[in-house]
């Protein structure tokens, strides 16, 4: 049989059903986890059921381009021969040829209707209210669940980055800055929506994508694109909303304001976009969480600090970031996303370790700005992020976990947030749980350029797991979506070492300790820890220590 040159939406096989495109395994309609090299091989034998299909041809497929140990192959078998359970006989081993798939397959499109034992569409779960959201611990599973599934909310969009007509590339920040805040507000003017994250939505800048392969790609029902032409005083926004599906616009409207007037053009596409999609009417005046005294130089320092801060080079830029806010805050003390801005860095200088002397004054001064940007706007979807970050940088874990909630139950598209859930749930000693977190930011946004974040977390999920195999494709892939990550290489490394992978193991450790020579493995545990080690639970303590035997193993000195 020919291999299919373009993936189908579903290929099912007995209880089964792989998502190519979604890169999904489901059992029985519900998804379980699988690594991204174990899918790469089932999908490589499926698509060719009944033929035998030559080690060299997997180990091409799987790995492309790279070199790896002979018996990588046969450890992602027996994965994936325990991930099918009782059905582990349908891949079989051919002596000294291959590999086959001895099952009968069955191919369709998502348009077809569901089979008797195949996986059932969901409806969209319905919009939580106040009251059921604060009942909850943690977001409804229904929810998370069609977050993670083609089938998005009703209320699903992506705002497409605007493009900049003054063609000037100094006014970028700006533009940028509107489509940013765009998907802030909308996020917190519609509790339940599923706003595609910013650094997905930026995927798409300066490509010409057709909506409708947008709208497929993400698997979103709206589409918002939009231009803006700026000078020094004035500003015009052109902006229109799209059905994915039909490709039908839905409406389309020019703003021109001043300047200094930006906010009130936000307010108003949010308060229209709301409208359009037939969710609920939204105050403007709810719609942003600032007072209303910020003038026009302090909106333009707030987005140049926001352009830095989502820059690539976020450690370069987070000081000079952090003094735009704060010039921001000379010219208006109560401007909540300043406020919110200063504290949300200065966590993050802790949290990832960007500096590691002075963390407690960092982060005393980050709680006593967001305690007053909470008093003027306690619903402020910034404040909710940044008073998540902080409790995990205190290690106030389950603090962190509820703050982690709320933000995911406003918008269930952040897969950021689902990693903050999973770090919070590692440190707690629930493992198991903590992966699944992981592996769901990973369904919801497999295009992200972020997706290293909560693929590091997985990886090390898995490590103290004991999944060694899946934990080094894990890893593997985060150094493919981030090779500058230093200590990613580290990790791999361990989790090579433990897979009985030496040679690749002894390789990036080298990697690692060509920039971090002086390094040990007790410095490794004590200094490279994100969160005070003293307040992590026991169980996490006892299962880290084999990510630490892995480094010995690799090659790390013990100090």
């Amino acid at each position: 049989m020919v291999r299919l040159s373009d993936p189908p939406a579903i290929i099912e096989f007995g209880r089964f059903s792989i998502l190519p495109r979604r890169r999904q395994l489901l059992a029985d309609g519900q998804p379980i986890g699988l690594g991204g090299r174990a899918f790469d091989l089932l999908l490589a034998l499926v698509e060719t059921p009944g033929a035998v299909v030559g080690k060299d041809e997997l180990l091409s497929r799987v790995w492309p381009g790279r070199i790896v140990e002979e018996h990588r192959l046969p450890t992602e078998i027996s994965v994936l021969r325990k991930t099918l359970g009782a059905d582990r006989d349908l891949i079989r081993t051919v002596a000294g040829r291959g590999y086959q798939f001895t099952g009968e397959t069955r191919v369709r499109s998502e348009g077809e209707r569901w089979a008797p034992g195949t996986v059932p569409v969901a409806e969209p779960p319905p919009l939580e209210t106040e009251n059921e959201r604060a009942s909850s611990p943690l977001p409804d599973q229904s929810s998370i669940a069609a977050a993670s599934s083609p089938l998005r909310p009703r209320m699903s969009i992506v705002i497409l980055p605007f493009l900049n007509l003054s063609q000037d590339p100094s006014e970028d920040y700006f533009v940028d800055g509107i489509c940013d805040s765009l998907i802030t507000d909308l996020s917190r003017a519609l509790p339940g929506s599923f706003v595609i994250s910013r650094s997905t939505a930026f995927t798409y800048k300066g490509r010409q994508v057709a909506i409708r392969q947008v709208g497929q790609e993400l698997g979103v029902r709206y589409v918002l694109e939009g231009s803006v032409l700026a000078d020094a005083r004035h500003v015009r926004v052109n902006a229109q909303l799209i059905d994915a599906a039909t490709d039908e616009h839905l409406w389309a409207e020019r703003f021109d304001k001043e300047r200094k007037d930006i906010i009130e053009v936000q307010d108003e596409i949010v308060a229209r976009l709301s409208r359009s999609v037939g969710i609920e009417m939204v105050r403007s005046e709810a719609a942003r969480g600032n007072s209303g005294s910020s003038g026009g130089d302090v909106i333009d320092l707030v987005m140049r600090a926001r352009s830095l801060a989502n820059d690539s080079k976020r450690r370069e830029n987070a000081a000079s970031a952090v003094e735009l806010f704060r010039e921001a805050l000379d010219l208006d003390p109560d401007n909540v996303d300043a406020l919110v801005g200063v504290a949300t860095l200065s966590t993050y200088q802790v949290l990832n370790l960007y500096r590691l002397e002075g963390r407690d004054a960092l982060l005393d001064e980050a709680e006593a700005l967001l305690s007053r940007a909470a008093a003027l706007a306690p619903e402020h979807t910034g404040v909710l992020k940044a008073r998540a970050l902080l409790h995990r940088a205190r290690g106030r874990f389950a603090e962190a976990i509820t703050a982690t909630a709320a933000v995911i139950a406003r918008n269930p598209g952040e897969p950021f947030f689902y990693k903050e859930m999973g770090l919070n749930k590692l440190y707690l000693g629930e493992t198991q749980e903590a992966a699944e977190w992981f592996r769901r930011a990973d369904a919801i946004a497999p295009r992200d350029p972020d997706r290293w974040m909560w693929l590091q977390g997985l990886g090390r999920a898995l490590m103290q797991l004991g999944h060694d195999a899946e934990a080094v494709d894990a890893l593997s892939q985060l150094m493919d979506s981030n090779p500058g990550y230093l200590r990613g290489k580290a990790w791999l490394a361990a989790a090579e070492a433990l897979s009985g992978d030496d040679a690749n193991a002894r390789r990036h450790l080298a990697q690692y300790m060509a920039v971090e020579p002086d390094m040990t493995v007790t410095r490794f545990a004590a200094e490279r820890s994100s969160v005070p080690v003293d307040v992590v639970s026991s169980v996490y303590r006892r299962e880290i220590g084999r990510i630490f035997d892995g480094l010995r193993r690799a090659g790390m000195p013990e100090g």
